[in-house]
């Protein structure tokens, strides 16, 4: 979720029907491999007659696999970072997350951004251990 949730951010996630899901909530939510995610809410899809919730991080390109109702945990309600602490209603975020639901172009920005700034730290760490 680079940039929004960073390592070291403290998230606060409370339970939440998953219908009640607004596009851009932050939900909390069990993979299908079984790890926990945090993931940004997109909308709705209907596999044969389940619904499955659509979510994606804010700097991956494509959404993740679609999520049943019954793996999500809850919707974040607050951030901590290290400069402050933020409701989700804060209308800041409420900003990002509309701009990061609705404008395709920040998440390809974001991912290519982080890309290039893990491969120069790689480039960084090859150089100085040579």
């Amino acid at each position: 979720m680079l940039p929004f949730i960073r390592t070291g951010n403290i998230c606060r996630f409370e339970p939440i029907e998953p219908l009640r899901l607004r596009k851009g909530d932050v939900v909390l939510f069990v993979s299908g491999s079984g790890t926990l995610v945090g993931h940004r809410y997109f909308g709705q899809t209907f596999i044969g007659s389940e619904r499955m919730f659509l979510c994606k991080g804010d700097s991956n390109v494509y959404p993740d696999d679609p999520v049943p109702a019954d793996r999500i945990i809850g919707r974040m309600v607050w951030i901590r970072k290290p400069i402050g602490q933020y409701r989700a209603s804060d209308p800041r975020l409420k900003l990002w997350a509309w701009l990061v639901t609705r404008v395709s172009f920040v998440s390809l920005t974001i991912h290519t951004y982080v890309k290039l700034i893990r491969k120069l730290r790689g480039m960084k760490n090859r150089l100085w251990a040579s």
